[in-house]
């Protein structure tokens, strides 16, 4: 192997090595698809100009025995951006399967055969030859493996394809199997995660015989409100399952005092305001469950200072605890309570513009949350109309 083809395997090795550090370090982030590991991966091998690398690949994705496999076609393109065709279905029967079904790594180049290049071109799909763009004159194709099969073309070679430029493939094949094997386990763990912090919102609201849709709506109203008000993907995302866990710290509360009709006693008032700082003790110190945690222990602070269990005030409460008042004092309003009636979306607006003998709009709630409210609150009352039944329990904003 020549000195060039040595430097080109090293960097093509250390830039798939990479991609692998980068995403096995991002995978608790969730901050990618399977699709942007396959660009990724394959920008690293089709690299730049004056690289040894194919024109174009064509990257099977989801391609299981007996069933239809679909596909793209990536390609270089000045500025070194790959583009993406649209899908190709490709029947598992026909002859633009053969060549990945017979064989883990198939190495073709057009001359060393004796049929001329118009033949060679008809065994490749019709569709494929139109992205590609350009007559096809050599591939190498290879089996991605894992729990998600899959194979990989690569088309045109400024040279001959070789037995070199089929091994960096299979490397590329290797690593996209086993990033996207370990993606999706990890995705099943993050459900997993979610549905266990849906048990134990769930079992919270049990204990003041909840039929659960307010975490549900609290949930949904609080990732309305993140999204519409310009916050990251991921943080949406977080405070869309986070937001029901805003009493957990109720599980500690006897139930003789969730479920008393009447008033509270002094005691007893100041028990059920302590359910925050127990909220927070039961979540812990976890990184997973920390936007949880501040949801948790601020949803009671008030924008003045007024509020508990510490009194903070402005910027110091975090902005999940928030945003979460704000969607957990809306449903509060709507529902029924022991000592109330349900109000009306129009009659909970207009508490929200002027307050009541509770609440304080000016006082309580962040102004540009309270900003942003006004202006999805028809999503509000949706999200209520689409969850009904449910009562919610909070004593006290």
């Amino acid at each position: 192997m020549s000195l060039e083809l040595c430097r080109m395997s090293l960097q093509q090795t250390r830039d798939l090595l990479e991609l692998t550090d980068t995403t096995l370090r991002s995978l608790c982030c969730r901050r990618f698809t399977n699709e942007e590991l396959y660009v990724e991966a394959i920008r690293r091998v089709l690299g730049g100009k004056g690289r040894r690398g194919p024109h174009s690949i064509f990257l099977v994705i989801d391609g299981e025995p007996g069933s239809l496999s679909r596909g793209r076609v990536f390609h270089l393109r000045p500025g070194e951006m790959v583009e993406a065709s649209e899908y190709v279905v490709i029947d598992p029967g026909s002859v633009y399967a053969i060549p990945f079904i017979k064989d883990a790594v198939l190495v073709s180049n057009w001359d060393e055969k004796t049929e001329s290049m118009d033949k060679y071109q008809a065994s490749f799909h019709p569709q494929i030859k139109e992205f590609v763009g350009v007559p096809i004159t050599n591939f190498i194709a290879c089996r991605i493996s894992g729990e998600y099969r899959g194979a990989i073309f690569a088309f045109n070679y400024a040279r001959e394809a070789t037995e070199y430029d089929a091994g960096v493939l299979v490397i590329l094949a290797v690593v996209i199997g086993s990033l996207v094997t370990l993606s999706n386990e990890v995705r099943e763990t993050e459900r997993a995660f979610v549905y266990t912090i849906e048990a134990l919102a769930r079992a919270c609201e049990a204990a003041e015989e909840s039929t659960g849709e307010h975490i549900v709506r609290v949930n949904r109203y609080a990732g309305a409100l993140a999204a519409n008000m310009g916050l990251s993907t991921d943080f949406v995302e977080t405070i869309s399952y986070s937001a029901q866990m805003h009493d957990v710290g109720k599980i500690k509360v006897p139930n003789e005092i969730l479920l008393k009709p009447g008033q509270l006693t002094p005691e007893e008032e100041r028990l059920i305001k302590l359910h925050p700082v127990f909220g927070e003790r039961i979540l812990g110190d976890s990184p997973r469950l920390r936007i949880a945690r501040e949801i948790a222990i601020a949803h009671h602070e008030n924008w003045d200072g007024s509020g508990y269990p510490y009194g903070l005030n402005g910027d110091r409460i975090p902005l999940a605890g928030r945003i979460v008042k704000v969607a957990d004092v809306y449903d509060a309003l709507r529902s029924r309570r022991s000592y109330k009636a349900p109000m009306g979306h129009r009659e909970a607006l207009e508490v929200f513009r002027s307050g009541d003998a509770r609440i304080d709009p000016k006082r309580h709630f962040d102004p540009e949350i309270l900003k942003t409210f006004f202006e999805i609150e028809h999503m509000y009352e949706a999200i209520y109309e689409s969850v009904t039944g449910a009562t919610t329990h909070d004593w006290l904003f």
